[in-house]
């Protein structure tokens, strides 16, 4: 297996194992490393909001998998392995800022 398809599926097992945590966290989590969740008293339902969130980076773990296991190209996974990163985390975070926490935000 090429390092481009490897990587790839490596960094999608990274996200799903984010997301199992997110999923199974009693408090507030976020997508963001450099500042604090919200609050419990800011969240309307924290379990649902914390399963909204895993359930988004899921779907993004899944894409790099995919990416890793279907496309066989070394090129065109490194290409399409970093058009996901970068535009890819901009798409994730104007989901989780659009959806997620204007649904759940008090």
């Amino acid at each position: 297996m090429p390092l481009e398809r490897g990587a790839a599926i490596i960094i999608g097992f990274a996200m799903i194992c984010v997301s199992i945590y997110y999923y199974f966290s009693k408090k507030p989590v976020t997508i963001y490393n450099n500042s604090n969740p919200p609050g419990v008293d800011q969240i309307t339902n924290v379990r649902s909001y914390n399963h909204a969130t895993a359930r988004l980076m899921l779907v993004y773990g899944a894409i790099f998998i995919f990416e890793g296991l279907v496309i066989t190209n070394k090129l065109m996974c490194f290409f399409l392995v970093v058009l996901t990163v970068m535009p890819g985390i901009v798409v994730v975070m104007a989901i989780f800022e659009s959806f997620i926490l204007k649904k759940y935000l008090k």
